[in-house]
């Protein structure tokens, strides 16, 4: 999965200058497009916080199967870098950042509880390019470059003196996007999702077997996270004059992203009962949303929000060293959510939460011998949160995180162990990019003073 989806389109702004005189003909009011007045050039530092998500999978050469670690842990730390607006709607920029990246995800592999594979994470940075289109006081940008990632992967016998792992600072690259939004004087806040490719270790242990094992690990990550910057030297925005916007009305939209799986799985039966299995799938997720914002106090607003679409992960796998599969696949989701942001004009700061819908199948197979399943529309719940920033007239765009929690499944195959049933827990994280388009006339036609 390495397919990101990140919107643009051009931002304008009316207002009009009424003149009267008495006794001569009256000069109808002129509504144009305002001088943006932004200025994002310059050194900016700042921190941030969100979620990592790991998707490892290992394989052993000569071994069928394989084995996925899906983990997910905080992420926070600090950045700073330089942008350059080379034209009114255009920025360039470079930036650097460092964190800790806090994914730790161990456990013995099914049936084969004397294995146990994980990877652990300390910290992570990027060397970064940004590009991005501005309509003045918001920034939507795509930036990519390189990543560094201090990552552990161990190929562990389940028993004392077996012991055995890999720890190194990787060298890989990134990818992703986001929108930066100031928010007064030199302040700014962003909303950012990053694709991690931290490359691969192989790990060797000499006494899992006469001739010992090698575990085979390639170490992809996501992470979602929020940030605030201080720029350096003159602020971002300067007294202007600008029209003032309203976010109250309906809304209707498209979104496009990135779904993941982070299924776990064990055994409830007495048979092969020890061990799990993770499923870390990935796959294209795009619908339609529509709601309704109501801007109870000049900062603040809420809303109800519903969408629907495709999430296409589908991701089956045989167990390492045996003939038993572990799957699950997606068709589509949906969630309702309730709606709370702060907005700094024509930009939103927001979390949400609600109830989900997921049409969700999990398999628990033998391999040429019996498959069994689970599918249903399972009811569950998410949380999130992400930036929504004005384009021009009634054109929004908004970068969001889900994480969804479709609950469990349980499926019961016949002739594992004389009859065995496995219990699936299926969780999702869903990093997506979205387009709205607002009825009514969002921009008020009385300017008024603003001062950043």
């Amino acid at each position: 999965m390495k397919k990101f989806f990140v919107t643009g389109v051009a931002a304008a702004a009316l207002c009009g200058v009424p003149a009267l005189a008495a006794d001569v003909p009256v000069k109808v009011p002129v509504y144009k497009a305002i001088d943006p007045g932004f200025s994002w050039t310059g050194w900016y530092g700042g921190v941030n916080v969100g979620v990592g998500i790991s998707q490892t999978h290992g394989n052993t050469p000569g071994t069928v199967g394989s084995v996925d670690r899906s983990g997910a842990g905080f992420a926070g730390g600090v950045q700073g870098g330089y942008n350059w607006q080379f034209d009114p709607r255009w920025v360039a920029g470079i930036e650097g950042d460092i964190g800790y990246l806090g994914v730790d995800r161990s456990f013995p592999d099914w049936a084969d509880v004397s294995n146990l594979f994980g990877v652990k994470t300390e910290w992570y940075g990027t060397i970064r390019g940004r590009l991005g289109y501005t309509n003045g006081p918001s920034l939507f940008y795509v930036t990519s470059g390189a990543a560094f990632v201090n990552v552990k992967n161990n190929n562990d016998g389940n028993v004392s003196g077996t012991q055995a792992s890999k720890s190194e600072t990787t060298t890989g690259w990134t990818v992703g996007g986001g929108i930066e939004t100031m928010l007064g004087g030199n302040w700014s806040a962003k909303a950012e999702y990053l694709y991690i490719d931290a490359g691969s270790q192989d790990v060797f242990n000499p006494n899992l077997t006469a001739t010992g094992l090698t575990m085979h690990f390639d170490n992809r990550f996501h992470v979602f996270r929020y940030g605030l910057n201080y720029k350096l030297g003159g602020p971002g925005m300067v007294v202007r004059v600008m029209p003032s916007y309203t976010w109250t009305g309906f809304y209707v939209g498209v979104n496009a992203g990135a779904g993941l799986s982070q299924d776990h799985a064990d055994t409830n039966g007495v048979f092969l009962g020890l061990g799990a299995v993770d499923i870390a799938g990935s796959g294209f997720t795009g619908g339609v949303q529509g709601g309704y914002n109501w801007q109870f106090n000049p900062n603040w607003v809420a809303g109800i929000e519903t969408d629907i679409g495709y999430l296409g992960i589908d991701r089956s796998r045989q167990n390492w060293n045996d003939s038993r599969a572990f799957g699950v696949k997606t068709d589509w989701y949906g969630t309702i959510r309730g709606r709370l942001g702060y907005s700094t004009g024509p930009a939103l700061l927001y979390v949400t939460g609600g109830a989900a819908f997921v049409n969700v199948k999990n398999n628990f197979d033998e391999i040429a011998v019996t498959q069994a399943s689970k599918s249903e529309t399972a009811t569950g719940w998410t949380v999130g949160g992400g930036i929504e920033a004005a384009l021009a007239q009634n054109w929004t765009a908004k970068t969001e995180y889900l994480y969804i929690d479709a609950g469990s499944q349980d499926v019961f195959n016949p002739v594992i162990g004389g009859g065995s049933t496995t219990h699936f827990n299926n969780r999702f994280h869903v990093f997506r990019f979205g387009l709205n388009y607002k009825f009514g006339d969002p921009w008020g036609k009385a300017p008024v003073v603003a001062k950043y």
